[in-house]
């Protein structure tokens, strides 16, 4: 065999070779962005956990969260300062993931689940005033996504069939 002919060989196992590194590294990614969905999904069952259950063990913040909803200038200054931080916390965990679904890393499927709960907390009355009047603490994207949800009037207001009772 020539010396041509063995630098013919080695240039196509060195080309197998490139192939084989591009195959392995494909993969390689795919696999490390399954697993970013995963946790992203991971972390919001975690937040979403944690909220509710701030609400689900305070009968005071339950109560001021469905006062809140109905009408926020109902509240006094301290029941909007703690309804703002509650409310709050959701849509920055809101925009979190939107910020996730855009850059890949969240499972549409997830978001849309998602999306679908913030869509019924921001058809009340009082996520609305309270939006309008906090709405410039989000990005641009996140203040648009938020008006479409709110234009979206094929929904039924949340917690419209419950009896709001006035709390005392």
């Amino acid at each position: 065999m020539s010396l041509e002919h063995l630098a013919l060989v080695a240039e196509i196992v060195g080309g197998i070779g490139v192939v084989a590194s591009l195959i392995y590294l494909a993969y390689e990614i795919r696999k490390q962005s399954r697993l970013n969905r995963i946790n992203a999904t991971s972390a919001l069952a975690v937040h979403w956990s944690d909220l509710m259950s701030s609400i689900d063990g305070s009968p005071d913040l339950s109560a001021i969260w469905l006062k809140g909803l109905s009408d926020f200038d109902e509240l006094s200054a301290v029941d909007k300062l703690r309804f703002s931080a509650f409310f709050g916390r959701i849509m920055k965990i809101t925009e979190s993931l939107h910020v996730q679904l855009f850059n890949k890393t969240l499972d549409p499927i997830t978001w849309r689940s998602f999306e679908r709960a913030v869509r019924d907390l921001i058809s009340m009355p009082g996520s609305q005033k309270w939006w309008q009047t906090r709405k410039h603490w989000y990005s641009d994207e996140f203040q648009a996504l938020v008006a479409g949800l709110i234009a979206d009037t094929g929904i039924k207001p949340l917690f419209d069939d419950y009896k709001m009772e006035k709390p005392n």
